[in-house]
């Protein structure tokens, strides 16, 4: 989307503003409190963080946080309390969300002058995966019916992409479910995470889709900072096992040029520029208990993203954009001809407070 275009519907990104609501209630309007700054820390593969500041809200005279109907808003601010903030231009319930979650963590400071601010922080509905260390075990199931069983273990809508290849056996082994489905994520060249309307993904990263927006170096992008680097990339990926069955080896091999979401040249691409030779390219070699050559494929394509994600990366900063998160695409230009592409978001950071909003972000790409 043009920047023109997100200007009409923000319009022309005048009053940013933020509405964060505790237990359906929201601070400023039902409770009367001064939310003073707001910010909301988004990544693949993580939670998703928010935190609030409070000001004002301490009574000298009762010794107490109160809001500014006189009762108690330590009594509302309790740990486990469901949070939902939305970030816009509008100064109306509209504006989209930004995270749903829950409270965790909350800090105050008591200074010889003036008076206590309270900083409230926590997660999205993912957190509880987080805590903890749980072992199970499934047998002759893929691994998307396991991240189905745990999601649904913890009350989590899903989209959830269905992964075709039975493992003989999968064994999560004292280990947070959030680590465990991690670890499948990652060896289907996957990514986990849950979205602002409180919904698990695990699926194949969103990196075909169109752009969520178009900014131009000097409007709308403030500022970013590339990086292309060939170092510890690789030009091919073989993984070799062993059938017990049929004894024979079992080999899987994934090539430059077949990494995912790839626009333009790979890091294995270039670098077979230097070396032209046949069985001479860069190649990592890996040992794995597979049982099927698609298995062995599949995680032979897998390592290869996991390498060449780490060619072409960045991160920048905008205007306020509530669009920017992770798991789309955006287009950057003005960047030079070899920087001036669509990139993909893996990491999002909005801020709120006096200087405005902004949206910081990291992006990553296979190919320059």
């Amino acid at each position: 989307m043009e920047l023109a275009t997100l200007s009409r519907q923000y319009n022309h990104f005048y009053a940013p503003a933020a509405i964060v609501e505790l237990a359906g209630m929201d601070l400023v309007r039902d409770l009367m409190v001064a939310v003073s700054e707001v910010e909301v820390d988004m990544m693949l593969g993580a939670a998703s963080r928010f935190s609030f500041k409070i000001a004002n809200a301490y009574s000298h005279e009762k010794r107490n946080f109160e809001t500014g109907l006189g009762t108690s808003l330590l009594d509302q601010l309790a740990f486990g309390a469901k949070v939902q903030i939305n970030m816009g231009y509008t100064d109306s319930h509209s504006m989209p969300v930004a995270v749903q979650g829950i409270v965790t963590e909350i800090s105050t400071d008591f200074p010889e002058a003036g008076s206590p601010e309270l900083t409230v922080a926590g997660y999205d509905h993912g957190f509880p995966l987080t805590i903890g260390k749980n072992s199970r075990t499934w047998t002759k199931k893929p691994d998307s019916f396991a991240a189905s069983e745990i999601a649904s273990f913890h009350n989590l809508r899903t989209n959830i992409e269905v992964t075709t290849e039975l493992k003989a056996q999968t064994e999560q082994n004292q280990e947070s479910d959030w680590e465990f489905l991690k670890k499948l994520a990652e060896r289907n060249h996957f990514e986990i995470y849950v979205d602002e309307n409180a919904v698990f993904h695990f699926a194949k990263p969103n990196n075909r889709a169109s752009a969520i927006a178009s900014l131009a170096y000097g409007e709308g992008l403030l500022s970013f900072k590339p990086e292309a680097n060939l170092a510890g990339q690789i030009s091919r990926v073989e993984v070799y096992g062993w059938d017990d069955h049929r004894k024979e080896a079992i080999v899987g091999v994934a090539s430059a040029g077949e990494e995912s979401g790839l626009n333009g040249k790979s890091a294995g691409q270039l670098l077979n520029r230097f070396v032209r030779a046949a069985g001479k390219q860069p190649t990592l070699r890996l040992r794995q208990p597979v049982r099927t050559r698609s298995e062995a494929e599949q995680l032979a394509k897998a390592a290869l993203n996991e390498r060449a994600e780490k060619f072409l990366t960045g991160e920048g900063e905008s205007i306020g954009l509530p669009e920017i998160r992770p798991d789309r695409n955006i287009e950057l230009l003005r960047l030079g001809l070899l920087f001036s592409k669509t990139y993909y978001i893996y990491q999002a950071t909005h801020k709120l407070d006096s200087g405005g909003y902004r949206t910081r972000f990291k992006v990553k790409e296979t190919g320059l």
